[in-house]
């Protein structure tokens, strides 16, 4: 079931599907990805840098 409270009050039913849909809500808890890296080390997940290439990155 969906609720869109746009305006005033919200009726009886409303209120008890809301506080049903939140008292079972699941809070996911957000934690940095830590993995290792080749030489064991651990390391933070991170975006590769924009100039490194792979391959020779050159065109003859």
């Amino acid at each position: 079931m969906r609720y869109d409270i746009v305006l005033g009050n919200p009726t009886a039913d409303e209120v008890a599907a809301i506080e049903f849909a939140m008292s079972h809500h699941k809070h996911e808890i957000l934690k940095p990805v830590v993995k290792k890296s080749v030489w064991s080390k651990p390391i933070l997940r991170s975006a590769l840098p924009q100039h490194i290439k792979f391959g020779s990155g050159r065109k003859n």
